[in-house]
């Protein structure tokens, strides 16, 4: 899965956003801003990816995947696990 990590990436997805809010009835003419996402009950790019993140960690910590977590991450000594 491709993850942006530059702001011009990152802009041009959520350019993508914007333009598909208008679709929806009732908020056609406003005069958009990326604060009004939330009148939709959706959450900016950088926050999903970031949920993610935390959501593919935890699989991957807890061996949810086949896939060894220490080719990910190196643990302390006496660190446990979630």
């Amino acid at each position: 899965m491709w993850n942006p990590h530059l702001d011009k990436d990152i802009k041009l997805l959520e350019g993508v956003q914007r333009p598909a809010t208008k679709l929806v009835e009732g908020i056609k003419n406003w005069t958009w801003s990326y604060d009004d996402i939330e009148y939709l009950q959706l959450s900016r790019l950088v926050t999903r990816r970031f949920r993610s993140d935390l959501i593919e960690t935890f699989k991957i910590m807890n061996n949810m995947y086949d896939i060894n977590s220490e080719l990910f991450f190196q643990m302390e000594d006496g660190a446990g696990l979630f």
